[in-house]
């Protein structure tokens, strides 16, 4: 009868750890939700604790992220249309306040296209259709990628390239 109880004492015991416990990957980063409110942004990898029942772990990618926009129609400044295709490279650098902006990756592209649409649009208006496929190329799309970041930064995003 005793060794009954120290076996199931034992189990509980192992199960209540195994429910407080929680691994972040290499290519993860994490943050701990309290009872449907963010606490906390976990960026390393490794062994982790929570309390059970009431918080919970939701993962992102820390790895660099691609997003690529369908081909859309772009004016350029002597009236042209232009159909341009474009993505971006991004990643997660703030976990919480991406959760807290765009909850998931889902989000992030939705914001990525605006934004980086809003930025080509901008840059392409600025220039004749000759110079953006001849000459200032690099210029603009160097120029759509600062500002792009810049603006993604308010999401906890980087865009990359």
């Amino acid at each position: 009868m005793k060794t009954k109880l120290t076996i199931i004492i034992l189990f509980l015991v192992v199960f209540a750890v195994s429910l407080s416990v929680f691994t972040v990957d290499q290519t993860q980063q994490a943050i701990v939700i309290q009872l449907g409110k963010p606490m906390e942004g976990i960026k390393g990898p490794g062994l982790h604790f929570k309390v059970p029942f009431i918080q919970e772990v939701v993962y992102f990618e820390s790895r660099i992220l691609v997003y690529d926009a369908a081909p859309t129609e772009i004016l350029t400044e002597d009236k042209k249309n232009l159909v341009v295709d474009n993505y971006a490279k991004w990643k997660i650098v703030e976990p919480l306040k991406f959760f807290k902006t765009v909850k998931n990756e889902m989000g992030a592209r939705s914001r990525l296209d605006d934004i980086v649409y809003a930025q080509l649009r901008v840059e392409l208006g600025k220039h004749t259709l000759e110079d953006t496929v001849s000459i200032t190329r690099d210029e603009i799309m160097s120029t759509v990628t600062k500002k792009s970041d810049e603006l993604a930064n308010s999401y906890g995003i980087e865009v990359v390239d």
